[in-house]
């Protein structure tokens, strides 16, 4: 059966990380809006000078345009998943990572805002006395809603969890079957995969993670974080001074990944 080789389209953003990019930006709207009017009750009957125009820009830009992180958060996500065997190293990041982002996003906004004074206080006052208090919270909130959002599928089951015995690739008008034996090895592309047959290769639409899942464990064996091997295909082992490889029948060498290389191993002993 001959291959159809399908030409990779640059994908900068995949359908799901728009969705989550939408969902992130209309959530801090929302809260940004709800924020400006628990200042308006507050201070529009007591503050003379307070300004309703600036006040709803201020607290749109503090909110929303956090959302604009999202895809860097998928990418996160992605690189550093929440699975049972690293859940807790990987939580540490995560929290880590989303305390940076949102003060590096508190002092950028700030910049922002005191630059067209929008903001009057002092940008080390206001993150002191206001979003430490106020905002931070929220922020961390979005982060890990956004990680909840990426993740839901590994979290809560995925509708597409039966055993593939090939795979039905899409493309356009066309529908094409690429049988289990043909495929070499699988490449992540973030939310994409790349099938390497012998004549060329397909573009193939799941998460690494959920194909692991539904590939047969007697047959495909994954060997890094964004490789998956056909172990029919493996020739052997190359060791040198600081990489572990797998050798294909084809010639060509894929890397082991240093938490699965005791897995590998265990293969050829």
């Amino acid at each position: 059966m001959l291959v159809k080789k399908v030409n990779i389209r640059s994908v900068q953003l995949s359908g799901v990380e728009k969705k989550v990019l939408l969902i992130s930006f209309l959530m801090l709207t929302v809260f940004g809006t709800i924020v400006f009017f628990q200042k308006y009750v507050k201070y529009a009957s007591s503050v003379e000078d307070f300004s309703v125009t600036l006040s709803l820009i201020y607290n749109l830009i503090i909110f929303s345009t956090y959302a604009f992180f999202a895809p860097l958060v998928i990418k996160a996500v992605d690189r550093y998943p929440l699975r049972k065997e690293n859940q807790l190293k990987n939580f540490t990041l995560h929290l880590s990572f989303s305390v940076l982002l949102g003060l590096f996003h508190m002092v950028l906004c700030n910049l922002i805002l005191y630059s067209i004074d929008l903001a009057s206080s002092p940008i080390f006052a206001r993150f002191i006395t206001k979003y430490l208090t106020s905002v931070i919270h929220i922020h961390l909130l979005t982060y890990w809603i956004i990680v909840a959002l990426v993740q839901k599928k590994e979290w809560f089951g995925s509708k597409s969890n039966t055993e593939i015995d090939r795979f039905v690739i899409k493309e356009n008008k066309y529908t094409s079957f690429v049988e289990l034996d043909q495929v070499h090895w699988i490449e992540a592309l973030d939310h994409y995969q790349k099938l390497h047959t012998e004549n060329g290769f397909f573009i193939y639409k799941d998460s690494m993670a959920n194909l692991v899942k539904r590939l047969p464990a007697e047959k495909f064996k994954r060997v890094h974080r964004s490789t998956i091997v056909n172990l029919s295909q493996v020739q052997g082992l190359r060791k040198s001074e600081k990489q572990l490889s797998i050798s294909l029948s084809n010639g060509h060498e894929l890397p082991v990944g240093k938490s699965f290389k005791s897995e590998v191993r265990s293969l050829f002993s």
